[in-house]
């Protein structure tokens, strides 16, 4: 695998990609044009062509053009959540004969939309999306980007990259279709979102339904802002969590009281958080090298920091003061509003990367290694930057 030449196996591939104005599916796509040399990339776009070049202005503007130069994307119009995605037919035929890999990135990560609408929106396409999938006649690989929090309702520990049997997925869907939950079917289980509990249901019932796709699912953790691709800091604000936590608390200070573990009374356990071109890089590398199944991409893929770590920054980079933080195990002391928001920043899961290890020293343009990066700078320069943005919105008011 070290020594294979990812572009030399890019340059035969046509894909398939969904979500491409999206934070992770923007930066699949400026490595799939400028870094690996695929050979031809369609691209699923929601309202007009125009909306995918204006939102590309906003989030890679010094990107966008070589990206079209290339000649190599093409753009459809179309709508995840319609049958056959809403494409013309005669691009669908087109598609149907040359695309070699689907890259599913599009989802909606609205925390707070409820459970029936999250359904609606991430399980249905995707199924849809794996039938259509099953009709290209060169298609090699299936890539379904979920989500790590599918297994949120999984105690502390550590969480392998495996599905975890909750019960009948088929009448876990079909009660939600009916009643708008999964109470009677899956009881005992508390996702930390509506939104983790929909991918864990698409993933279920994409393996249980497809048995002859050939499917992988990547799990990332939470995306963080890239270290350099397409640049540094990179990540539209709704697509990293972290940034989004912080941003609201410098807005917004409230106590700083979180819900701990017994196990980490001190905010020592591990924010799992990722760089947005490393999950990206994890992605591209599993295709290359075959891989099947189920994949995580976090912070053990990265460098693994902890709550109190996250905190300190915050604490120490912004101008503004802020904190204490206090950490709490006695769960009658009421949670600042913004933990009540993160509920997974004061879990202790550890996400296996079992399957992403043999990669940790290829080098290229798809390399995970961290050679010459400092992790602690990095996020000190990131919150500043955060804290200057904040400023500056404070001031136009």
């Amino acid at each position: 695998m070290q020594n294979q030449d990812p572009s030399a196996f890019f340059r035969g591939q046509t894909i398939f990609l969904t979500g491409g104005t999206g934070g992770l599916g923007g930066c699949l796509l400026y490595k799939l044009a400028l870094k690996v040399d695929a050979r031809k990339i369609f691209i699923l776009v929601r309202g007009s062509a125009a909306q995918a070049m204006a939102s590309w202005a906003k989030t890679i503007p010094g990107q966008i053009a070589s990206i079209l130069a290339t000649k190599k994307v093409h753009l459809m119009v179309g709508d995840i959540t319609k049958r056959n995605c809403g494409i013309d037919p005669a691009i669908l035929a087109e598609m149907g004969e040359q695309v070699t890999l689907v890259i599913h990135c599009a989802a909606n990560t609205n925390l707070m939309a409820p459970i029936h609408q999250t359904i609606a929106d991430n399980c249905i396409p995707t199924l849809q999306l794996a039938e259509l999938a099953s009709t290209f006649k060169n298609l090699s690989r299936f890539v379904h980007i979920s989500t790590a929090y599918v297994n949120s309702f999984l105690p502390d520990g550590v969480v392998e990259e495996k599905i975890y049997d909750t019960g009948d997925a088929e009448q876990q869907l079909l009660e939600v279709m009916q009643t708008g939950s999964v109470s009677h079917s899956a009881p005992k289980y508390d996702w930390v979102a509506p939104y983790t509990f929909s991918k864990y249901l698409t993933e279920r019932l994409l393996l249980l339904r497809n048995p002859c796709l050939p499917i992988l699912i990547v799990r990332p953790t939470a995306i963080g802002p890239a270290i350099s691709e397409p640049y540094s800091y990179y990540g539209p604000s709704q697509s990293c969590p972290v940034t989004t936590y912080i941003r609201t608390y410098m807005k917004a200070p409230d106590s700083g009281v979180f819900h701990v573990s017994a196990r980490h009374p001190t905010g020592s356990n591990i924010v799992d958080e990722i760089p947005v071109d490393f999950v990206a890089n994890i992605i591209l590398l599993h295709i290359v090298h075959g891989t099947g199944g189920i994949v995580h991409a976090g912070a053990q893929s990265y460098v693994p920091r902890t709550l109190s770590q996250f905190h300190s920054d915050i604490c120490a980079s912004s101008p503004s003061e802020f904190g204490p933080f206090t950490y709490v195990t006695d769960r009658t002391i009421e949670q600042g509003q913004h933990a009540q928001f993160w509920k997974a920043a004061s879990r202790d899961w550890h996400f296996s990367n079992r399957a992403t290890m043999s990669f940790l020293a290829v080098k290229g343009p798809l390399s995970i290694a961290l050679e010459g990066h400092d992790a602690a700078r990095f996020m000190r320069n990131r919150v500043m930057i955060l804290a200057e943005e904040v400023l500056k919105s404070r001031t136009r008011l």
